[in-house]
């Protein structure tokens, strides 16, 4: 009886242990950098480099490319001649993209892309939603669609004026795939505002959205996990990928989505969708 009592408290301590380890993991992935983020980078110039010229690609974790496929190293993969600069950081707003821009403008890129609002969007959805990324990202009023124009023009004015690069804006990805809900109304009213912001400013627009909304309006529709169940979902889909090395496009499919992992992030069809854009602009 002894025995058999130890033997539940280690197994007990065991999978204790492992389910700390599991989140520990997770939050470093979370929010460990890339390899090619800007601070890594600070030393680099373009003799270093090879003569090869700089493509800064700044946004949040679909840049960033952990809980989502990642575009920008698809871009790298097809680009050779490229080097790139990932400055995603997850769970940022456009306010905090304004914030750290100084490590991206001293790089001198020849290009910028800029993917950023899905938080913008999703800080929207309620109080509890707002004052987690209050106390996340340290904000200085309630996130709304003006508050992301002031930013986001704010980003692309810097740019313009500080380096030599050409600049490129990305709207949005939909929350989810349902057009009838009104998550996927609210980033078609922030992808609206990203294009017209590109206008006004002068700066490229790349139709991320427009390409995604294409391609869900060509293919059948699937019963898809409810938005009430995305920041599970996001979890759920890290755990996946660590413990049983699952695909982006495994976990996506299992959620019922053509294009989306978790209701929010890319598989790699819809990653690929993102490089191609970029690719499409830097080749210009």
């Amino acid at each position: 009886m002894l025995s058999f009592l130890l033997l539940s408290l280690l197994l007990a301590g065991l999978f204790a242990a492992l389910l700390v380890s599991l989140a520990l993991n997770l939050s470093k992935a979370r929010i460990e950098l890339p390899h090619n983020a800007p601070d890594k980078l600070a030393d680099s110039t373009r003799a270093t480099r090879g003569g090869r010229p700089l493509a800064a690609l700044c946004g949040d974790s679909i840049t960033h490319g952990v809980v989502s496929a990642s575009y920008a190293d698809m871009l790298a993969a097809r680009l050779p001649g490229w080097d790139f600069c990932n400055a995603g950081v997850n769970s940022e707003l456009a306010y905090n993209l304004a914030a750290r821009l100084d490590a991206v403008i001293a790089l001198d890129p020849e290009a910028v892309t800029v993917l950023i609002g899905t938080n913008d969007v999703n800080a929207t959805f309620g109080l509890r939603s707002a004052l987690g990324y209050f106390a996340l990202q340290k904000l200085p009023e309630r996130p709304n669609l003006l508050f992301f124009r002031e930013n986001l023009t704010l980003v692309v004015r810097r740019l313009k004026a500080e380096t030599r690069a050409r600049v490129a804006l990305l709207s949005m990805p939909p929350l989810g795939e349902d057009p009838r809900h009104y998550a996927w109304l609210r980033t078609e009213e922030y992808a609206a505002a990203v294009k017209d912001i590109a206008r006004s400013e002068g700066v490229e627009y790349l139709p991320l959205r427009e390409r995604i909304v294409a391609y869900l309006d060509a293919v059948p529709r699937k019963p898809a996990i409810p938005f009430e169940r995305f920041g599970r979902a996001q979890n759920r889909a890290a755990r996946e990928r660590i413990l049983f090395g699952k695909s982006f496009d495994e976990i996506g499919a299992a959620n019922g989505f053509h294009l989306l992992v978790d209701g929010i992030h890319l598989n790699t069809h819809g990653a690929s969708i993102v490089a191609d854009l970029v690719e499409g602009f830097l080749a210009k």
